[in-house]
């Protein structure tokens, strides 16, 4: 029976050794093997165009990255066109980023288009999709010296930008939750080029399939956070809180601060035929810039009044926003589905049009915890 035991141990120490060496024969080097990272996908002439930008891992070649583009009208039906541009093998689809053009983005359920991202294991579903504000081959074609490699410097920018809520950070798996879920509509990250350089250009806010609606600067983006409760602290907000004329090159009327922790309570009803949202933040508060002549030291509440009426009057005219574009990025179908879901099953099929109807009552207060170190 000793000798069957050791027998075995060989048998499986033969078919390991077997294993193994089909792995070393079978191996691909990384200078062999295309790595696709980006993927854009834009209208032109009526016609599906796709551009995907590899990295280049070879030392002989200057040029750090690949692109290559194509017609086609699924992006499983171009993969053959995708591998005849780039030598090697193509190794997988693992986007860093899905840049959507303008033009694409005027298309209901474009987003039809990643359903293969989803149906095949093998792809990633944390793609970040951001907008691009002009044609997308103007992007792929950007090659500046002073910028790293096209996905991975978007890729960057969105994720440090959402974490100052200058912008969000929408995967392809997130997008695919908003645009499913009838109690809200979703928002992308969107950027540009200017001074010849890839920049962030704020949020694009979509319909309910997917179609673009507006777009949001960065203090827009920074209280859409704020009203999601996804604002980290530290948060930067700039108002003018004085009706001073201008006489010097810069606006001499505005105040910076940073918010610490913020709160916000969103309370919803429905009276009168129509749905109702009380929204009440709160927030302590560090003035981190000043120009017009004010004493915060001693009159700080009247100064946080100032800045709590402005904070109101912001938040109201991004609502407003929302409801003539009749979206909702928030997510207000949300707090009507959870308390009032009879009255929200009624509007579901037309929730943006509903919420255009809805009565917002919207109320800030900011406390000034510190001015800085000078007065």
């Amino acid at each position: 029976m000793r000798w069957l035991g050791k027998f075995i141990i060989l048998r499986v120490f033969c078919a390991l050794l077997v294993v193994l060496a089909g792995c070393a024969n079978d191996k691909t080097n990384l200078e062999d093997a295309t790595i696709p990272l980006a993927l854009g996908l834009d209208v032109k002439d009526k016609k599906l165009h796709y551009y995907i930008s590899a990295p280049v891992f070879s030392k002989d070649i200057q040029k750090k990255s690949r692109e290559g583009e194509g017609i086609a009208e699924g992006l499983r039906q171009s993969r053959n066109q995708q591998d005849a541009q780039f030598p090697g093998s193509l190794a997988g689809r693992n986007f860093q980023v899905i840049i959507v053009g303008k033009r694409l983005l005027q298309y209901k359920d474009w987003f039809k288009i990643l359903d293969v991202t989803f149906r095949d294991p093998r792809n990633t579903i944390t793609d970040r999709i951001v907008a691009y504000d002009g044609p997308i081959e103007d992007i792929f074609q950007f090659q500046p010296k002073d910028q790293p490699p096209l996905p991975l410097f978007v890729k960057a920018i969105v994720d440090s930008g959402s974490k100052s809520s200058t912008t969000v950070k929408t995967t392809a798996q997130e997008l695919h939750r908003q645009l499913y879920d009838r109690a809200m509509t979703p928002s992308i990250a969107e950027i540009k080029i200017e001074n010849n350089k890839i920049m962030l250009k704020g949020t694009t806010l979509l319909s309910h399939y997917g179609q673009y609606r507006t777009s949001l600067t960065y203090q827009e983006t920074s209280l859409l956070h704020i009203l999601k409760n996804e604002a980290e602290p530290g948060v930067s907000l700039t108002f003018a809180v004085d009706n001073v004329q201008q006489s010097v090159p810069f606006n001499i009327d505005k105040l910076s601060f940073s918010l610490g922790d913020i709160s916000l309570q969103i309370k919803s009803s429905y009276e009168n035929g129509r749905f109702h949202f009380k929204i009440k933040v709160k927030s302590i508060i560090i003035i981190t810039e000043k120009f017009l002549e004010f004493e915060l030291l001693q009159h700080s509440e009247e100064m946080a009044n100032k800045l709590s009426e402005e904070m109101k009057k912001n938040i109201e005219k991004l609502i407003q926003k929302f409801q003539d574009y009749e979206i909702d990025p928030i997510g207000f179908g949300l707090y009507a589905r959870a308390y009032h879901y009879p009255k929200y099953k009624e509007a579901q099929a037309n929730w943006g049009e509903e919420l255009s109807r809805a009565h917002f009552d919207v109320d800030a207060d900011l406390r000034i915890g510190a001015t800085g170190a000078v007065e």
